[in-house]
């Protein structure tokens, strides 16, 4: 009989905001055994996240633990000074923020290490490079010397896997891990983490609303529903014998079947309302530059999606915020051509473009209530009517299908798929032509995704947005877009319709980001 490590019994956490107390987590019963992985699934929103929190001794402003208690090795984790980061450590599901932005990742890892003041056998440098390495980092150019803002999700998600194991911690915290990531790196990290923890001794909970991630590497499964854990047990009875209607029909709902390829017809791709060519970026300095985004040229059209594909670390997101001009380019020019006005060289934001990014925690500022967080891009283009603003706000918010009483709320008390949803609403305020979706569904479990782009698919046919749709969820990219464009190593290596793309790929390497993921076609339009 394995030994306990961490046991919870009737677990409570509440929010007082406002003198309105709301329960988030309601009489939380989970043991957690040495050496052993439980997965934790449940629909967006259901508290799976805040759980973790609670395990770590990090909740939010606003919530308190209002019962129950934690015990770790016996001896409740409020009584022990060196549980977080040394015997448990958690892999947040943003890493942007988990990491410092104005230091180096050598420096941070460098720093972290030194602090807990492990016995380790060479130097501190040198025990950073090894674990960089072993999560497959050693190849990246310089990766000591990068800023969290130069690396890609993926890459920045084995930082974070990097940083926890590199601590020998006894539990680790995986929440949604592998978020961002496409299907070869995702199977890549989830077998290095579990080989790790093989080697090295370690109970996992892994958070996830991927299935088929839960299914190959877990013990157990405990199932949550708005903030309660309906049901635990080993992972085969829970998937295949569960008779509890939510479960089965949410474990059903969750499984991926074939989605069929976006209608289209072949109008307006005369007219490119965004027209890039030859953009160029690179890191380094002038002795030893590394290209991240080499030539690249595509077009967006009016009205159309054109979604941008490829492995993770391939210059997507480097991509995106050239064209957001929050990231400045080496070279290449961006036309922008819209309602009959051009701006023949695109070199700084501009209001016709907005953005909804993956992290939507990150991208919301946590001091703001959502009304402030609407107004905020109207106060910024000189607009001070407050009726207007309050107009287009209550507008703005019904579009995406949110409720107006959500407006005093704050971002860290809303589900994933509400805070896209407000992203979504906020990158609309000052009615932008274009918006730049960058992951927005990674997150998502399947049926909060499945919303978030019906939506989409509306106010694009609504107000004729064009989109330019970063994934690496093929099925995602199947439903939404109308062209696709593929990356690899920086540079785009085949372009065509969605249909063509996934149908009938030209280049190996599309075909293998086709094999390795979900997508299972063909299918006609």
């Amino acid at each position: 009989m394995r030994e306990v490590l961490l046991k919870i019994s009737d677990l409570s956490v509440t929010s007082n905001k406002e003198n309105e107390t709301t329960t988030i987590l309601n009489n939380i019963d989970l043991t957690i055994h040495k050496n052993e992985t439980v997965g934790l699934i449940g629909e967006t929103g259901c508290g799976k996240s805040m759980l973790g929190w609670a395990l770590m001794d990090l909740l939010p402003d606003g919530c308190v633990l209002s019962g129950g208690n934690i015990t770790y090795d016996t001896t409740p984790i409020y009584e022990m000074t060196s549980l977080r980061g040394s015997r448990v450590t958690m892999i947040f599901q943003e890493p942007m923020q988990s990491l410092n932005p104005t230091q180096t990742i050598g420096k941070q890892m460098t720093t972290i290490v030194e602090k807990r003041g492990l016995n380790i056998e060479t130097s501190t440098k040198a025990y950073v490079k090894k674990w960089l390495a072993r999560v497959q980092l050693d190849s990246v150019f310089d990766i000591g010397s990068r800023y969290p803002h130069q690396l890609s999700g993926g890459q920045m998600q084995r930082v974070m896997i990097a940083l926890a194991m590199s601590m020998r911690p006894k539990f680790i915290i995986a929440d949604e891990i592998t978020t961002g990531l496409d299907a070869n790196i995702k199977l890549e990290m989830m077998d290095l983490l579990f080989s790790l923890q093989d080697e090295l001794g370690v109970a996992v909970l892994l958070i996830s609303h991927d299935l088929a991630t839960i299914r190959r590497y877990c013990d157990r499964v405990a199932v949550m529903r708005s903030g309660e854990v309906l049901v635990e047990g080993r992972t085969d009875e829970v998937f295949l014998h569960q008779k509890d209607k939510y479960i089965r029909t949410f474990i059903d709902g969750q499984e991926r079947s074939n989605r069929k390829i976006k209608t289209d017809n072949t109008e307006d791709r005369d007219h490119a309302i965004l027209s890039i060519r030859g953009l160029h970026k690179s890191y380094g300095d002038n002795k030893s530059r590394q290209s991240v985004v080499n030539n690249v040229s595509m077009n967006l059209y009016r009205g159309k999606t054109l979604g941008l594909i490829g492995e993770s670390g391939s210059g997507k997101s480097t991509i995106a915020r050239m064209i957001l001009n929050i990231l400045e380019r080496d070279s290449g020019k961006m036309k922008l051509s819209i309602d009959g006005s051009t701006t023949k060289n695109l070199t700084s934001p501009n209001k016709k473009i907005g953005a909804v990014l993956q992290d939507s925690t990150g991208s919301l500022n946590p001091k703001m209530n959502i009304q402030n967080i609407l107004s905020e891009p109207l106060e910024l283009v000189g607009v001070s009517n407050e009726r207007k603003i309050r107009s287009k706000i209550n507008k703005m918010i019904k579009s995406v299908g949110l409720n107006e009483d959500l407006l005093t709320r704050y971002p860290y008390s809303l589900s994933g798929g509400q805070r896209q949803r407000v992203s979504l609403a906020r990158a609309m305020m000052i009615d932008p032509r274009i918006i730049v979706l960058d992951e927005p569904t990674s997150a998502l479990d399947v049926k909060v995704q499945k919303n978030i782009l019906e939506l989409l698919k509306s106010l694009q046919k609504q107000k004729n947005l064009s989109y330019l749709f970063i994934s690496h969820d093929l099925p995602v990219i199947s439903e939404i877009a109308d062209d696709v464009a593929v990356l690899y190593g920086g540079e785009i290596v085949e372009v065509g319709t969605v249909e063509k793309i996934l149908n009938n790929p030209e280049q190996d390497y599309t075909k293998k980001l086709i094999k390795a993921s979900t997508w299972t076609g063909p299918l006609n339009a």
